[in-house]
């Protein structure tokens, strides 16, 4: 069987839409200059006069980064003072040990308009800019006198309110793209200074994968692998649903599915072409054949503590869960909710999405509590830029810079961190990056995983404070 790309290994059709996809990638170019880390400047005040504005009653929760500043090369760097903790900042370190936690990547593809999923409602320079667009202030969700969420994310408030939810202002990178494909591609490999064959979390897997564990480390849960997952040292697999997911022959031959895992094996034990991902198939044949068994006994095992939203995001992160249940030693998932590039008519295309991402994450959320498997699983978010600070013609918002990242779980100390960026010092109409990508990447490596992140990231980046 022929390959069709690096991202997909094999597949195997039949009555159910199969994949498994074995990232097989080049190794990142060597000697790359390390890229230097962009740290959030001292705190200003506001841009501009703020609104009429009633009390807030939701509780202030304005934390910042708490570790040390690094050495930036470009652009020069200030300081952020660590303030004290917030009451929202309420987690614990969790008793899962490193090597046998998970973390849920949540990819929102498009650039999703953060401005407007957190927004600055006490600032009044953005209803100027955004007379059409931007939330009103009776609508927004607070969290302090400034900032609120987008009024469609109710789930995200009472993740809030619970101390699970948090976010990262300001999020981003020096000279910024404004090209999907190749800010995705940054954001993917962690790189900004040259193209990388190796994604971030495949760098992450060759450090920890070893031949013959269970090849479930690492999934991607539709047809294909993000460039995220890609290495030439750890398998990563595409599952489109864990239900069905099994080595199928076609339903009218009578052999059944075990011959052809069988023939698999044989053919892989002994590739024509030695390909790293093929002799990573034929090392760990016999766990690949344990692992889909295990994962098709849990399709029977697993019942949902709660409702789901319906649509395929809502089943895909039930899927997630039905796979954390079965205890297939997954180390990362991936998960993609596409269509938040709204140049037009923004307001209701927006609300229904972030409905739709909300409601299905605090789903997915209680069902791990309900399993008993949620001290093990943190979840984060991000998108590939945000969107312009001023509003456009059609009613939307066009591609822009720098956005908010969000962090779910019980280990997840709830708050904002880094500074929000501000709304008249712009980048070419854009938000100036305050927070560093990969010091949310050096994060969730250094305080979740228990990795060094320095080889994976390519340079030292400065932590935060948002994990226990």
């Amino acid at each position: 069987m022929a390959l069709r790309s690096r991202r997909d290994l094999f597949k195997v059709g039949g009555a159910a839409a199969l994949t498994v996809g074995l990232a097989a990638c080049a190794t990142a170019a060597a000697n790359s200059t390390a890229p230097a880390s962009s740290v959030a400047p001292v705190p200003t005040t506001a841009d501009a006069a703020a609104p009429p504005a009633t009390k807030p009653t939701a509780r202030a929760a304005a934390v910042q980064a708490t570790t040390a500043p690094v050495q930036a090369a470009a652009p020069a760097p200030t300081q952020v003072p660590a303030p004290p903790p917030t009451q929202a900042a309420q987690s614990a370190e969790s008793a899962v040990p490193p090597e046998q936690r998970t973390l849920v990547m949540i990819q929102l593809g498009g650039g999703d308009d953060g401005l407007n999923l957190l927004a600055p409602y006490g600032n009044g320079t953005y209803y100027d800019l955004r007379p059409k667009v931007a939330i009103a202030q009776v609508d927004v969700l607070r969290l302090n006198d400034q900032y609120g969420l987008h009024p469609s994310v109710k789930a995200f408030k009472r993740l809030y309110d619970e101390g699970k939810f948090a976010m990262i202002q300001g999020v981003g990178y020096p000279n910024p793209s404004r090209s999907h494909f190749r800010s995705m591609d940054i954001w993917h490999t962690a790189r900004t200074d040259a193209n990388s064959e190796q994604g971030w979390l495949g760098a992450f897997m060759a450090e920890v994968y070893k031949v013959g564990e269970s090849p479930f480390q690492c999934v991607s849960v539709g047809t294909s692998v993000p460039k995220a997952m890609f290495t030439p040292h750890a398998p990563a697999a595409a599952v489109q649903d864990a239900a069905t997911f099994q080595f199928l022959a076609d339903r009218k031959l009578p052999t059944g599915k075990d011959p052809l895992l069988k023939t698999f094996g044989q053919v892989y034990a002994k590739p024509g072409r030695k390909l790293p991902t093929m002799e990573l198939v034929a090392q760990g044949w016999d766990t690949t054949v344990r692992g889909v068994e295990a994962l098709a006994a849990s399709t029977e095992k697993y019942q949902p503590t709660t409702p789901y939203p319906q649509g395929p995001f809502g089943k895909a992160l039930q899927n997630v869960a039905q796979m954390v249940s079965a205890n297939l030693g997954t180390r990362v998932f991936y998960v993609s909710l596409g269509g938040f590039d709204t140049h037009s008519n923004q307001k209701p295309a927006h609300a229904n999405l972030l409905t739709n991402l909300s409601e299905g994450l605090a789903a997915f959320q209680k069902d791990l509590e309900g399993l008993g498997k949620a001290d093990g699983v943190t979840i984060l978010g991000f998108s590939e830029f945000g969107r312009r600070v001023k509003e456009n013609g059609s009613g939307g918002t066009d591609h822009g810079a720098a956005g908010p990242m969000f962090v779910i779980g019980k280990n997840v100390k709830a708050g904002l961190y880094g500074e929000a960026p501000s709304l008249t010092s712009l980048d070419e109409g854009d938000l100036k990056h305050t927070v560093d990508f990969r010091s949310v990447y050096a994060t969730v490596l250094e305080n979740w995983f228990g990795v060094p992140s320095q080889a994976i990231l390519g340079g030292n980046y400065e932590k935060l404070g948002f994990l226990g």
